[in-house]
């Protein structure tokens, strides 16, 4: 009489199990059988003739076998136990390792693994830095995809790998190690001395502060009102008639192709406004510069006309203006040094501002 039967049991490629089988009676002998999804039919395993058998080393190919044994006794007939059924299931097989990534700090990157099994995957991604080389477990990193945000200097060449397992094969299977690399973040910095606001004659100088180069090749681009200007060097000099919002950019490449760019604030030089005839500078050798304040800004046309100290004119022009203020050249050399007026008048002639200027 069979007591206890062999149970099924699942089990991971390469393990061993041991199948047991309970009986009473009187000159009891085991004769343990198989069968297989090849050969369905129950045939005598030799020498396995205990009242335990054990299979080492599973394969993947004896998925599905069956045992059971036979026990006979003095007294006919022989008793037959049930089935037990072995299933054998493969590690994790990982089908698409993770790609090392290069960044620049302050990004976000993240690694992926893919694997198939035929259970549930777990998976745990594990860092290996260079103050601790060897592998350790990251917190809470336990999907297919690890996101690193807002990366620093400091974790440039660390390695990451993951561990794949599922719920019998729990001895993970690791996939490949990839670095990741941290390039440093250009910044730039932008300011105006001595001046925000300017009036004609007056100017400001913008100065970009670029942070040093490291490995790769750094330039800056210069910007005003949203639109790339030519500048050589770290300064530009404003007058009236450049007012505008700056900002320079930084870019650093390096022989990877990698392109870790910034930008720095804007800027915004304006104009102040002012009801007075600019003229400038007085004294002068007849030539010089005139500036009255275009309200609006928009374009329109300005007349200048200078007199002479006895009302006679000497100069009649009339000139485009646009923006706040439009720096007007004015050449009268090769009259006689004295006093001048200078009468500024808008696309009809009115009369806008007056002014003196002399000539030495």
């Amino acid at each position: 009489v069979i007591s206890t039967s062999p149970s099924s049991v699942t089990i991971c490629v390469g393990a061993n199990n041991t199948f047991s089988v309970a009986a009473t009676g009187t000159g009891i002998t085991y004769q343990w059988q198989m069968n297989t999804t090849a050969a369905p039919t129950f045939v005598d395993i030799v020498t396995a003739t205990a009242n335990t058998y054990t299979v080492i080393g599973v394969t993947a190919g004896m998925n599905g076998n069956q045992y059971r044994c036979i026990v006979s006794g003095t007294c006919a007939p022989a008793a037959t136990s049930a089935a037990a059924l072995l299933t054998v299931i493969s590690p994790v097989v990982v089908t698409t390792q993770p790609i090392a990534a290069e960044i620049c700090s302050g990004s976000n990157t993240s690694f992926t693994v893919a694997g198939t099994s035929s259970q549930t995957i777990s998976y745990q991604w594990q860092i290996s830095t260079g103050a601790v080389p060897a592998f350790t477990n990251i917190a809470g990193a336990t999907n297919a995809t690890l996101s690193l945000t807002a990366a620093t200097t400091g974790m440039n060449g660390n390695q990451y790998r993951c561990l794949l397992s599922n719920t019998t094969c729990t001895v993970p299977v690791a996939s490949n190690a990839v670095v990741l690399t941290v390039r440093q973040l250009p910044t730039v910095g932008l300011t105006a001395a001595p001046l925000l606001s300017l009036l004609p004659g007056k100017i400001t100088t913008l100065t970009a502060s670029p942070s040093a180069q490291t490995t790769g090749t750094l330039t800056t681009s210069w910007y005003k009102n949203g639109t790339a200007i030519t500048n050589t060097g770290n300064t530009r000099i404003i007058n009236v008639e450049n007012i505008g919002t700056y900002r320079v950019e930084i870019q650093e490449v390096f022989s990877t192709g990698r392109v870790c760019s910034n930008q720095s604030a804007n800027v915004v030089i304006d104009a102040e406004v002012s009801a007075r005839l600019f003229i400038f500078p007085s004294p002068n050798d007849g030539q010089f510069t005139v500036s009255y304040y275009n309200n609006g800004g928009s374009s329109t046309t300005r007349s200048i006309t200078v007199y002479d100290s006895r009302g006679s004119r000497v100069r009649y022009k009339t000139f485009p203006v646009t923006g706040p203020y439009t720096l007007l050249a004015i050449d009268i050399r090769g009259t006689q040094k004295g006093i001048y007026y200078v009468v500024v008048g808008d696309a009809n002639g009115k009369v806008l501002a007056d002014g003196k200027v002399a000539v030495q």
